[in-house]
């Protein structure tokens, strides 16, 4: 690589960390980040981990956020703060881009230019390397998986097939919708390697691909990082049969047992135009344009089969993940990853059928000025919109509210004279109460409920509205409510104080001032 394209990557992921770090604390976590927050704080605090399989990702993103952590200055998990978790996956989301000169020879050096720029600013992939969930090291896994495979099948030399197959075991160990990428990886792979040949050659192919040397040097990396983690580093061997058990939960979430059931277009509504009612126009138009546009060219007469594998497995899974009635709006990136790479070929197709020159440049600051939006879009969507419903990327998200919650908590129980080890009750059916367990841990004696515990009751009871608790009717003003705050749309949580204990508290804080 020269030093002027050296230096075009370095300013691309510039542009990628100047998008994805500011504000990192912005939005409050969502509840999966809370989950993924409490499992990581058990590695951090007991120096092990247990993968459970029920409903719980790989352990990759825990112990890939111990070095960020560390490298903070961390020294208990009170320092965790909201900035602090989401440091690991803002790094996956930037490091994506020095993964792509590993497509050399599959995409042009223009290609993979504009595909870094467009991994930098597409909105979605900026969304989503600031949330500390599992997405964004799976996408990172499986462009490297794919990198890999590609410089061997240019290469075929064992280290290639040997960091294939230890990206897939990572892409494994992340999150168990792998098998999803794997399967239209396989289909595509197939598809690309017999495009435009008779099938009776399709033998040939094969042997002539095929080396077993090579191959079991690949399923034995795989197999490497899948026991790795899964048995955290050898501590717990029956996580290898969990992390084939863990498919029968998702198994029913992909039949439809879910309350994410949405139509086949949601990704899609999402990616192309979204606009809500008063609300702005979100759209990454163009990186679907010109992915449509390298997608054709794909397909083009003396066109790599790198580039045709990637467009065969961008609509592939595009496909997969539309048909599976289960979704969530951060699977698009599986998919979308690919379209960026589609569009980076596109845009370099575009500028190299144009002449003149003078007419080449024309177009090429029309894309710029056109990238810009897409850029202005994800900083809108990542601080202005961090957690507005309007906003595409933001699904079943924690609202502010309850960070007013968390304080009010906080400062009652300061006030008591057992402090952070004043009781405190949380009830709420189905345990739907995230992420209050991570943004109560100050608090030491928590009890979670999923119906109106007995009596006697702690000093301070939060309770989901929707359980009509009533607990100063009930107690004849023993307990009050002292607020109520929402948890999440349609959501919300009342606040109940022991009377003597909230007596205190008011009585302890400072006077208003006549500003006030």
């Amino acid at each position: 690589m020269s030093w002027r394209a050296a230096g075009g990557w370095l300013l691309a992921v510039a542009l990628a960390l100047g998008l994805r770090i500011p504000q990192l604390d912005r939005r409050p976590l969502h509840n999966d980040e809370g989950v993924n927050a409490i499992k990581l704080a058990e590695l951090w605090e007991k120096g092990h981990y247990r993968y459970d399989p029920h409903e719980y990702h790989g352990p990759v993103l825990h112990y890939a956020s111990l070095p960020f952590l560390k490298a903070s200055g961390a020294k208990s998990t009170q320092d965790f703060d909201d900035g602090r978790l989401r440091w690991v996956t803002v790094a996956f989301g930037s490091a994506l881009l020095l993964l792509l000169p590993l497509f050399s020879g599959a995409l042009s050096p223009l290609a993979l230019g504009w595909a870094a720029v467009f991994l930098a600013i597409s909105p979605a992939m900026v969304f989503y390397s600031r949330y500390f969930i599992h997405e964004m090291p799976l996408v990172f896994f499986t462009l490297a998986a794919m990198g890999a495979g590609w410089r061997y099948a240019q290469t075929r030399r064992a280290r290639w097939a040997m960091l294939c197959g230890a990206g897939i075991g990572l892409m494994y160990a992340t999150k168990e919708t792998f098998v999803l990428t794997m399967a239209a990886a396989s289909g595509a792979a197939g598809c690309a390697a017999f495009w435009g040949r008779p099938p009776r050659e399709w033998i040939s192919i094969l042997k002539q691909a095929w080396n077993l040397r090579h191959a079991v040097a690949g399923l034995l990396a795989a197999l490497a990082m899948w026991a790795l983690f899964f048995t955290s580093f050898f501590e717990n061997p029956a996580g290898l049969l969990d992390s084939w058990r863990t498919y029968l939960p998702w198994l029913q979430r992909a039949g439809g047992d879910s309350p994410h059931n949405h139509p086949w277009h949601f990704y899609l509504e999402r990616l192309a135009w979204f606009h809500p009612v008063k609300g702005p126009v979100w759209s990454e138009g163009l990186i679907l344009g010109l992915a449509v546009i390298g997608w054709i060219d794909s397909f083009r007469r003396g066109s790599s089969p790198g580039l045709r594998f990637i467009a065969l497995f961008s609509v592939f899974l595009a496909g997969i993940y539309s048909v599976i009635s289960y979704k969530t709006p951060w699977c698009s990136l599986n998919f979308h990853l690919g379209f960026i790479l589609l569009a980076g070929s596109g845009a370099a197709a575009i500028l190299a059928r144009i002449r003149p020159v003078p007419a080449q440049a024309a177009v090429g600051l029309l894309l710029v000025g056109l990238a810009f939006q897409l850029a202005w879009q994800a900083r809108r969507a990542s601080i202005d919109y961090a957690f507005d419903r309007r906003n595409p990327w933001v699904y079943a998200q924690t609202a502010r509210d309850v960070l007013h919650l968390v304080d009010r908590v906080h400062a009652v129980a300061a006030v008591a004279e057992t402090k952070f080890e004043t009781p405190v009750q949380v009830v709420a059916a189905q345990s739907d109460y995230w992420p209050l367990p991570w943004y109560l841990r100050r608090i030491q004696k928590l009890g979670w409920y999923e119906q109106m515990p007995p009596k006697p009751w702690a000093p301070i009871v939060l309770t989901a509205a929707a359980l009509g608790a009533k607990l100063d009717e009930q107690s004849n003003k023993q307990w009050i409510m002292v607020g109520m705050n929402e948890l999440r749309p349609g959501k919300f949580f009342e606040t109940y104080v022991e009377f003597g204990l909230w007596s205190r508290y008011v009585a302890q804080r400072p006077a208003p001032t006549e500003e006030e």
